[in-house]
Formats: structure tokens, C-alpha cells, sequence
């Protein structure tokens, strides 16, 4: 992603924030411009605007921008009654989304085209928009502007992510909240989350939190991972997902779900899963990693599905308990798939969520895994060729018709990943 910037001189905006930040300015994803548009039958290729706006948008959100997993982020809510493309910003712990989607607008009659889009890693998504945000405001700081709002909140913002605080901000933002104006009962369940949880574990468990009984789930989350005895060890998932790291190392800038597939072949192929092979239950699936027979499900909470913790003694998996509604019996070895899935992507040690989130980097791993693991994609296309519907495919694996259903729309990219 990059910009140009070309200020404007003698504006006649009425504040001297917008009067200094007055420019042409391009936007540009994948070498396309972002900020062309059509205006009465003619084209343009920048949008003249007062940056201050976006700019006291991008720094006030920060951390929610950093932090959320299922949220998108558009730049035009910043535009302060200036025309701006909708370009949209994503980012699931690893990676951010920048999507561009045709916008129209009226009185003036314009339009901004869409569908230009580009991938970047968490570190260039930073530098791109850091640089944005430094660009306007030592522009401000020539002009004389100084110790406007934005600013203010960019140093704090910079003091915060180079120190230990980084990690408690993200969290807040996961949530919405502002980590600088938090209310101390939201304050203490993230600090107890950092107990747990480090790094993207503790981002992702925490966004997973926003609408349950945080202090159930936390109470929960502690028990887990507090000392145990062996009834909920893999005895055998730590050796095999050091052995896969190896096999099967990770690739600059993958996408999570290309990760996921890859390592889902490994396991079977360390298992010695058959194409035609299939897992009868989660214990059917434990056992063969080496679980006791005592092997069970944890309570129910809401808030989560697994965690995975690393013990003196190995990895440990625990699936809460999901209840006897119809489906539970595939949501179960689903979820203990998705746990292993996440030990295979992420071998280091740690304690580690598996959730609802559904733009996660690592839920997205796990959840690819699952998928390719316990349906891999060749034996679905080879039962689809023998007139099997998806239900009865479904069926056979034990995973519900909507993994099924994936697979399928997902066939080209499993394969290219894979290959």
C-alpha cells in the first residue's frame, strides 16, 4: 500500500488543524489508484482533502485496529465531510486485508471504483501506517499547529507499543475500548488474561470475550491452566508436532489457511490416516494421540470452545463441554481437531484459545486444519464422484455439512497450497 501527499497552500478551512492538512492525495493497492473516480463524465486521480480528520481517526483507534478480529475498519468514517473511496482495512493478527469497494456519491453525482485489494504483513501494514500518520503531522508541526489532539494521542500511542503496556492495549482494542479510558473491571480481566495467555493467544482470547461472563471465563480459563493431572494430555502430540514443524516448515507471508491444510496432511500422514479413513469421536481422536481412557470433556462455558495448555508432561486439550443439542457430537471432535490444529501450526509452547473468531490468523489455521484433517478434500471429491450427497459425506466423517460444504468451495486452494 503507499500514498502521495501534495499540500495545498492558503486554505480557507476554519480550523487551523484542517487549514495546515489541506492536499491531494492518491491512494494506491497492489500499483492501482484507489482515488480515482468519475465526477460529470470526467476523470480524477487524487481527492483534495484536510488529512487531520483521518489522520485523529487512525491514531484515536489504534489499538481497536490492532486488536479487533472481526471487524473492519473503513477510512471514509474519518472523512469529515470530504469524499473519500471506501477503502477498508483488516487485520487478523498476522496479516492485514486492505479492500477497496465501489462508493457512490450524490450531490456532488461521484464515483470511486472498487475491487482493488492487497495483502500485508503486520509489520508493512504498521510501517505504511505510521508513516501516514507522521507525514500529516510534522506537516502540522510546520505550520505551527502543534499539540493538537492527534498528536497528543500518537505520543502516547508510540510510548505505549514500545513497552510492556503493547500487549494490554491490544486487548482493550480487541474489545472496542480505549485502553488509555477503561473501566477497572474491564482493566482486571484483561490483566488476569495476561496471567494466561501471551502475545496473539491473549488478543484473540480476550476478543473472543466481548458479549459473555468474562469473570466465569476467566475463572474457567484458570482452572484449565492451572496444575493438573494427566486426564487431559495427548502423551504423543508433542512429538508429532516438533517432527511436522520440521517436515513441514512454515512459509514467509502463508495465509493461515494454507498453513492449516499443509499440516493437516502431516497428521494423518503421522497418524497413518488412510484417505478412507475416518475418526468416530473426540476420544476415538485423543486415543490416538495417546490420551488415557479418562479422557473427557471440561464444563461448559461461554466464551470458548478448547484451550490448549503445555504441561510438565505435554501438550494438554481441553473441549468444554458443548451440551446435548443435535450437533454436539461433531462440534466436539471438531473442536479437538481445531486445539490440534493449532498445537501442528504453533508447536511453541504456550496456552493458547480456541474460539469463535472467525478472522483470527490462528483460529483460521485450526479451523483449516479440522477441516482437511478429519475430511481431507480427495476422498470428499472422490465420494462426491460416486454420487454421495454432502449430508451423507458429512455423515461418514462425523463434521457437520457446512465443512463439507467448504471443502468443496475450498478445493482449488487446499490443492494449491498443498502441492
Amino acid at each position: 500500500m503507499q500514498h502521495s501527499i501534495e499540500w495545498q497552500e492558503g486554505a480557507i478551512n476554519a480550523s487551523p488543524e484542517e487549514r495546515a492538512t489541506v492536499a491531494d492525495l492518491r491512494l494506491f493497492l497492489n500499483n492501482q489508484n484507489v482515488t480515482k473516480y468519475l465526477l460529470d463524465d470526467k476523470l480524477g486521480d487524487h481527492v483534495t482533502i484536510a488529512l487531520y480528520g483521518l489522520v485523529e481517526g487512525l491514531v484515536h483507534r489504534w489499538w481497536s485496529i490492532f486488536g479487533a478480529r472481526d471487524r473492519e475498519f473503513f477510512l471514509k468514517n474519518y472523512r469529515m465531510g470530504y469524499l473519500l473511496p471506501d477503502v477498508r482495512i483488516q487485520f487478523d493478527g498476522a496479516v492485514f486485508e486492505v479492500s477497496s469497494h465501489q462508493c457512490v456519491y450524490t450531490n456532488p453525482d461521484l464515483r470511486f471504483w472498487g475491487g482493488a485489494s492487497e495483502v500485508l504483513s503486520r509489520k508493512d501494514g504498521e510501517v505504511w501506517l505510521s508513516t501516514f500518520v507522521e507525514e500529516v503531522l510534522t506537516r502540522l508541526d510546520s505550520q505551527g499547529v502543534r499539540e493538537t489532539g492527534a498528536a497528543l494521542r500518537w505520543k502516547r500511542v508510540k510510548a505505549s507499543r514500545h513497552s510492556q503496556e503493547s500487549a494490554f492495549c491490544e486487548a482493550a482494542g480487541s474489545l472496542g475500548l480505549d485502553p488509555y479510558q477503561i473501566a477497572d473491571d474491564m482493566a482486571d480481566f484483561i490483566e488476569k488474561a495476561e496471567d494466561l495467555f501471551t502475545a496473539e493467544p491473549l488478543t484473540e482470547f480476550v476478543s473472543g470475550a466481548k458479549e459473555v461472563d468474562q469473570h466465569r471465563l476467566i475463572e474457567w480459563a484458570s482452572r484449565m491452566i492451572g496444575p493438573k493431572g494427566s486426564n487431559h494430555r495427548l502423551a504423543n502430540l508433542r512429538p508429532i508436532v516438533e517432527k511436522i514443524a520440521k517436515e513441514v516448515p512454515a512459509r514467509p507471508g502463508e495465509q493461515a489457511w494454507a498453513a492449516g491444510y499443509r499440516r493437516a496432511r502431516a497428521m494423518r500422514k503421522a497418524l497413518d490416516l488412510k484417505q478412507h479413513s475416518r475418526l468416530a469421536s473426540f476420544r476415538d481422536l485423543a486415543s490416538r494421540l495417546g490420551a488415557p481412557t479418562s479422557y473427557n470433556l471440561a464444563p461448559k462455558v461461554n466464551g470458548i470452545n478448547a484451550l490448549r495448555r503445555e504441561g510438565p508432561n505435554g501438550i494438554h486439550i481441553h473441549v468444554r463441554n458443548h451440551g446435548n443439542y443435535e450437533g454436539a457430537k461433531t462440534s466436539h471432535l471438531f473442536t479437538l481437531a481445531r486445539a490440534i490444529g493449532d498445537a501442528a501450526c504453533f508447536p511453541d509452547p504456550e496456552a493458547s484459545p480456541i474460539n469463535r473468531l472467525r478472522n483470527a490468523y490462528r483460529q483460521a489455521a485450526g479451523r483449516a486444519f479440522a477441516a482437511e484433517f478429519l475430511a481431507p478434500i480427495d476422498e470428499v471429491r472422490s465420494m462426491l464422484e460416486d454420487e454421495y450427497d454432502e449430508y451423507s459425506i458429512a455423515n461418514e466423517f462425523g463434521v457437520s455439512p457446512n465443512v463439507i460444504e467448504h471443502q468443496i468451495e475450498n478445493e482449488d486452494r487446499i490443492q494449491k497450497a498443498c502441492d
